[in-house]
């Protein structure tokens, strides 16, 4: 075959791999513009004496994606009670799917907050958090343990057939909240009322340029306005603006904004300037509260 011959071959199969991803983006876009029918009802979740009771065997299923693709991958978080009193375990878990999945090698991204109750069970403490990643053949795990009766975190890295482990210390009279434990501290009241125009600042375990977590609740006027052009505005009550690591979400600065129910579920968020993909946009699809079924004998 001759060179000229190679070339148009090659343009060809470029322009139908175009024509393919671009197709597929469209296709997944239009007839999904709405929430779904779970997440148009969701309850108010019920305030009970502990955090833990209020929230346990909660589930969120979310799709996220961008420019053409809105569905490129999903996450769901979850908190189930473990057997030890007042003990819990909070996950979040991501894949990639689709053409998307293929180009980044079906990533999985999946967090794990090891939590406890305090004495007053009005807020939960992590005792352990694990970062899983998985990208293709490469996974790597990243575990942080606090002793916060030692005052000090260990952080223990694996990735193939390396270890390596760090101890480091806790300055006394701090909490370090992922954001998962975060997210069930904010919606049970654990860092004061909830109200427009609030601000919060969130100790964290520290990153190379981020040791806190910043929450900020919109003000009213700014919720009603832009809540106007807002899509879901029969379900949506709270406009918040979230910054955290900028590592977790892999974007520039880590910022995100999103809007809750008046029960604080999220249900529409966008995490800014992710590299390689810009904004990212997520919904919630479905929500449940209650015990998993059992499985069938």
């Amino acid at each position: 075959m001759s060179k000229h011959n190679q070339l148009l071959t090659r343009r060809n199969w470029l322009a139908k791999v175009t024509k393919g991803i671009v197709g597929i983006g469209f296709s997944l876009i239009l007839p999904r513009t709405r929430l779904s029918q779970a997440a148009e009802t969701i309850p108010i979740p019920e305030k009970k004496g502990s955090i833990g009771a209020t929230f346990e065997n909660e589930t969120m299923t979310f799709t996220a994606g961008f420019f053409i693709f809105p569905q490129a991958g999903d996450a769901v978080i979850k908190l189930v009670r473990l057997n030890e009193k007042g003990r819990y375990r909070g996950t979040i878990s991501g894949k990639t799917r689709g053409v998307i999945g293929f180009l980044t090698r079906h990533r999985e991204d999946t967090h794990i907050s090891e939590l406890k109750e305090n004495k007053e069970k009005n807020r939960f403490i992590c005792t352990k958090l694990i970062r899983d990643t998985k990208i293709g053949k490469d996974h790597t795990v990243k575990i942080f343990e606090m002793d916060y009766e030692k005052r000090q975190m260990t952080v223990t890295r694996i990735k193939r057939k390396r270890k390596s482990v760090h101890i480091k210390p806790i300055p006394p009279g701090i909490i370090y909240d992922d954001p998962l434990t975060a997210f069930y501290n904010f919606r049970f009241g654990s860092y004061g009322p909830v109200r427009y125009g609030n601000r919060y600042k969130i100790d964290t375990i520290p990153g190379k340029k981020v040791k806190h977590i910043f929450l900020k609740v919109a003000s009213k006027e700014e919720t009603e306005q832009k809540k106007k052009s807002f899509p879901f505005s029969d379900q949506a009550k709270y406009l918040f603006y979230l910054r955290i690591a900028p590592d977790i979400i892999k974007s520039k600065r880590g910022e995100i904004e999103g809007w809750t129910t008046s029960g604080l579920i999220p249900l529409y968020g966008v995490a800014k300037d992710v590299i390689f993909f810009g904004d990212v946009k997520g919904k919630l699809v479905h929500y449940t509260k209650g015990p998993l079924p059992q499985p069938p004998l």
